[in-house]
């Protein structure tokens, strides 16, 4: 059992895929999709699905933006 659960694993997959986390909490997700099908079968699906989307889209949000969206997201409501 890793030190995670599923629905820590879940809240974080998305920052997971994208090879945003720090790499001590990526490398226990890492730990709990090697042992949780569930979660794996959640995280394969996401990331497939994150693939097929950047395929049809074919387009790059500028980084300028990305720091944009996520300082807004990381800040608290008004």
């Amino acid at each position: 059992m890793s030190g995670i659960d599923c629905e820590h694993v879940l809240k974080e997959i998305e920052l997971y895929l994208d090879g945003e986390l720090d790499p001590s909490v990526s490398a226990q997700l890492d730990q709990h999709l090697a042992t949780c099908t569930p979660c794996a079968d959640r995280s394969d699906f996401k990331r497939r699905l994150k693939l097929l989307i950047s395929e049809r889209c074919g387009c790059d949000v500028p980084e300028d933006l990305m720091q944009k969206i996520r300082a807004r997201l990381a800040a608290p409501p008004h």
